[in-house]
């Protein structure tokens, strides 16, 4: 270990894509902490001065104006089937999810960083059912490992197997939706059970709702992804159906245009008696005839089977905008309602304070009033006054009273600005 200039040290380029920055009470409480404390564990480095781990503390540094900090400095190299690159990428995953702990990790970029281990864990034990390239990201590319694979990684990552699967998921979401999980406008939950859908179904949802998919419930989810898993079942076995009905009827057309031309190759000019086998074709196309006319008749039926089993899902669909709709209306129409209430809870408040502090100064007033008749109906009975200690006692009052004055006299504005204001009478009970 040793100290290495700041200025020396550079940030990992993929560390943005997998990890987000220590923000808000969180970033000023650890870089107190550095400040105070310094930096105690070491960072990790490349042999380049690439940041393995210590993105955050490097940050600090910077912002403190350290111009050293301590390092320890990693040798990387093509080994074990991986490259140099892969291993920086394992370790700067790994250690970050381990130090930084999961709560501060966006779950998008974390499921990223799911895939990424996948990928780069089934490179080094030899497993070439990895079909993708570079940064694993869509459905397509998932890797696609052992199990006993999948439990090294959980044990080296601190997951457990319910986060960890649940955030391999969400790489099969669309990128729209990635987006939102990014974002944080989509839940991990949601987006788990959004992810079970085909990407067309997601596309299709999404182009229907737009970002409000975001505020669809768990089980709401869950239910439209019930109804559109229906949908793609019975319109699979209607589509198998139409298929088998064109062969069939593809089938019968060929022996009907066989048999015809059979028919006007044995047919006699002059025909005293029918033969027997031109009989037995004749018979025989009326029946590929009926049944042509039957499976036509039955392929029509489907086929407008399927287009009403689409138009019901396209009206499900745009059921579904209009409720979301309808629900952005009773939103906003709530919370209109709210800030009604609340700006009445505001004007009752002033108006309750006005009340009480009139009422307060009145009491006042009458109070002071009512205290000075009494004392100078007294004094007037015995002028002047010679007691040393009744002579102190209105000094104290004298006193008391010109620090209230002083007090009061703080809130008095111009004669002109004083604004008239008629307060509501409220008893007791109702305040």
């Amino acid at each position: 270990m040793g100290m290495i200039k700041v200025e020396l040290l550079k940030e990992h380029p993929r560390n943005k894509e997998f990890f987000d920055d220590i923000e808000g009470d969180r970033w000023q409480e650890f870089v107190e902490s550095i400040r105070t404390s310094g930096i105690i564990v070491p960072l990790i480095v490349t042999q380049d001065y690439v940041v393995i781990s210590g993105n955050q503390r490097l940050k600090a540094a910077k912002e403190l104006g350290l111009q050293e900090v301590p390092c320890e400095i990693k040798t990387y190299e093509d080994k074990n089937g991986l490259t140099k690159e892969d291993w920086m990428l394992k370790d700067l995953i790994e250690t970050n999810l381990r130090q930084r702990g999961i709560g501060n990790l966006n779950p998008m970029k974390l499921a990223r960083c799911v895939v990424e281990l996948e990928r780069i864990y089934g490179i080094r034990k030899g497993n070439n059912q990895y079909l993708g390239g570079g940064s694993a990201l869509s459905a397509q590319a998932l890797p696609n490992i052992s199990q006993k694979l999948q439990e090294e990684i959980i044990e080296n990552t601190g997951l457990s197997r319910r986060r960890y699967f649940e955030l391999k998921k969400l790489n099969e979401l669309i990128p729209e939706l990635q987006k939102l999980v990014e974002e944080g406008k989509l839940t991990t939950k949601a987006g788990e059970q959004l992810a079970y859908l085909e990407p067309e179904q997601q596309k299709e949802l999404f182009d229907v709702l737009g970002e409000s998919i975001a505020e669809l419930k768990r089980n709401e989810v869950q239910e439209i992804k019930k109804q559109l898993e229906e949908y793609k079942r019975t319109s699979y076995s209607l589509q198998e159906t139409v298929e088998w009905l064109k062969k069939e009827k593809e089938k019968l057309e060929r022996s009907k245009k066989e048999l015809e031309e059979k028919l006007k190759n044995i047919k006699p000019k002059i025909i005293e008696k029918e033969p027997d086998d031109y009989r037995q074709l004749k018979e025989a196309l009326k029946a590929i005839t009926e049944q042509s006319n039957h499976i036509t008749e039955k392929l029509n039926q489907v086929l407008k089977e399927k287009e009403e089993l689409e138009k019901k899902n396209q009206e499900y669909l745009e059921s579904l905008k209009k409720l979301e709709e309808m629900n952005k209306t009773l939103k906003k129409e709530r919370d209109k309602f709210i800030e009604l209430s609340r700006e009445y809870e505001r004007s009752f408040e002033e108006e309750k304070w006005g009340f009480e502090l009139t009422h307060a100064l009145s009491d006042l007033s009458q109070e002071v009033a009512g205290r000075i008749a009494a004392v100078e109906v007294l004094l007037e009975k015995r002028n002047p006054v010679n007691e040393k200690n009744t002579q102190m006692l209105l000094e104290r009052a004298i006193r008391t009273l010109e620090e209230g004055i002083r007090k009061l006299s703080k809130w008095r504005i111009r004669e002109d600005e004083v604004i008239e204001v008629e307060y509501t009478a409220y008893s007791d009970s109702d305040l």
